[in-house]
């Protein structure tokens, strides 16, 4: 046990006998759950796990625009998960390409009580786990069917043993200032009017507290609180040559008292709005190759995006015959023990720590979605991928869970998902020298000019029709995915002048590539981030999110690739907006 989890248990000690094993909602799903040990059809396997789950969630969220309010919400719901596994941990109805359709699929659109009622909530999960009982033996029915038709190419277990964990931990206080943060939104949005050139905009803030709960037939019973709590800022306009340019931020805090205040967000506002005031008057960038710096924020989102949501493999589920069906690979399927890094740089995802640097990790959890507790994880050494991360569903190589589930999966499995990302660096330099070694390496090619980036758009804020243009126009990454376009990035010249430009996107740019970095510096980035299990997560996810914190260093690579940009860009507006008046 860490430190963490026994100071949470510690906390929480005097509230457990009296309130938090007792808690109305746990006792009617371990006493169901009890009584649902004995489902059993005539002729059909009983169940040898079962698990009952459920989030209960009360949120907030307002938006404003340019000092007017554009919408308030206040909710409250429980959603419930039920999964049945019959069969036996070597084979069972999950990692089948219709497990979800005929499984957990079938509890359609089960509601809850919001009171706790025990006696109404244990009807509900009554009905509940009949319904996916079910499913599940005609999943596996249908599992074994197409089986007898395809040769599998290799036998792995479909799910693995772990020990039952108990953890009671107390809900958040909840914080219901709804005025206060509709006003506060609406005053930090008022300030886009400094910014005339900027023609869309949006400050939200999101505001969700929510316990849940997880509970197992194999002894795990689960209480946590799962929260999250976030502030966002959005702006866009349109080049005269119809090229979109857009900027955003993102707030994240562990608690109500953390949200940014707003000075924070104003300081926001006016730094998204001069960023697209100054993308605006920059000239479009043309095709580039030569040493490139990723500098700060940047080079936090390039570790995210290709280390990140990498360093969980997939399994491809048994599928109907001639029928396959498209599983997107992780870049390091295949590639354990194979250099991806230098040799001198490490990477450690660490969901234990919750502080580095006086900032809150938001990537910190007691527990992951399946009730494991779990334990930081090397997965580069020495440039070398050594781990993955991983669930209860064994891939090749790995059998075992290291508490990565922290996102529903596919196939009746969860999703392996990265927490806090430290990137480390056993050889470095400072900042200032990292830029005169690119200076350097200008002269040394006879270049005019080398390129620094100081930010990705990761998460992305593109519109789905922009995202629709990019895939369209070739915007994929070598393994087919979306890359995240380069936002902020300027040209370097020998005498250390730097000019903005737009217009760029990377060309072949994949996780092999991160082996061309030759230098990097001694100061770190903090980046936070909201992300959905997506190797590029939109800035407006719904659905089940996670919080990421990524801590890297600036990275000078000898050789990347850009290309301009071509795409089929909207037309701009037929006459001007309308003038700004002062909101304030």
């Amino acid at each position: 046990m860490t430190r963490r989890e026994f100071a949470y248990l510690l906390s929480a000690l005097p509230l457990v006998a009296d309130d938090l094993a007792n808690d109305p909602v746990l006792r009617a799903l371990r006493d169901e759950l009890k009584r649902s040990r004995e489902l059993k059809l005539q002729g059909v396997e009983a169940p040898y796990f079962i698990e009952y789950a459920l989030d209960d969630v009360e949120s907030f969220v307002t938006s404003a625009q340019m000092g007017a309010t554009l919408r308030t919400n206040v909710s409250h719901s429980r959603v419930p998960r039920i999964q049945v596994r019959v069969g036996d941990p070597s084979f069972d109805n999950t990692n089948y390409v219709f497990t979800d359709f005929f499984g957990a699929g079938r509890l359609g659109g089960m509601r809850l009580p919001l009171d706790n009622d025990y006696a109404v909530l244990r009807h509900r999960y009554w009905l509940g786990t009949d319904r996916v009982y079910k499913g599940s033996v005609e999943a596996i029915a249908r599992k074994r069917a197409a089986l007898r038709n395809i040769t599998q190419q290799e036998k792995l277990n479909d799910f693995a043993k772990a020990e039952p964990t108990k953890l009671y931990l107390p809900s958040s206080k909840i914080s219901r200032k709804h005025d206060d943060w509709v006003s506060l939104t609406r005053r930090a949005s008022a300030a886009f009017s400094d910014f005339p050139k900027v023609t869309s905009s949006n400050v939200d803030l999101d505001a969700g507290y929510s316990t849940s709960y997880y509970l197992t037939t194999e002894g795990t019973e689960v209480r946590y609180p799962d929260d999250l709590f976030f502030a966002r800022i959005r702006g866009g306009a349109q080049a005269q040559d119809g090229m979109p340019v857009r900027d955003s931020v993102v707030f994240l805090a562990r608690t109500a008292e953390k949200l940014p205040s707003e000075s924070v967000l104003k300081t926001g506002v006016s730094t998204i709005g001069r960023n697209i005031t100054e993308l605006l008057a920059a000239p479009m960038g043309e095709d580039y190759s030569g040493p490139v710096l990723m500098e700060g924020e940047a080079a936090a989102q390039l570790f995210a995006q290709y280390i990140g949501s990498n360093i969980a493999l997939t399994r491809r589920p048994v599928s109907e015959p001639g029928r396959n069906f498209p599983i997107p690979e992780s870049e390091l399927q295949g590639r354990l023990n194979s250099r991806i890094l230098p040799e001198w740089m490490d990477v450690v995802d660490d969901p234990v720590l919750t502080t580095y640097g006086g900032q809150d990790l938001q990537g910190s959890y007691p527990v992951d979605m399946e009730g494991v507790v779990p334990k930081p994880v090397t997965v580069i050494e020495g440039g070398t991928v050594k781990q993955f991360l991983t669930t209860r569903q064994p891939v090749r190589g790995f059998e075992g869970s290291n508490g990565r589930a922290r996102l529903p999966g596919s196939f009746g499995a969860k999703a392996a998902v990265f927490s806090n990302l430290f990137v480390k660096a056993r050889q470095t330099v400072a900042a200032d020298d990292l830029k005169k070694r690119l200076l350097e390496l200008i002269g040394q090619r006879g270049k005019p000019y080398g390129l620094l980036i100081r930010k990705l758009d990761y998460p992305t804020s593109a519109s789905f029709d922009e995202l629709r243009r990019m895939s369209a126009s070739g915007g994929q990454r070598a393994d087919g995915r979306l890359a995240a376009l380069p936002l902020l990035v300027y040209r370097v010249y020998p005498d250390g002048r730097e000019q903005l430009v737009r217009g760029l996107k990377f060309r072949s740019l994949n996780v092999r590539s991160l082996r061309d970095i030759m230098a990097a510096s001694s100061n770190e980035t903090i980046f936070h981030f909201i992300g959905n299990g997506s190797p590029l997560p939109t800035i407006e996810s719904q659905g089940y999110v996670t919080s990421h914190t990524v801590v890297a260093p600036s990275v000078l690579f000898e050789d990347m690739e850009l290309e301009k940009r071509e795409e089929d860009w909207p037309k701009v507006p037929v006459v001007p907006p309308p003038p700004l008046v002062s909101f304030r």
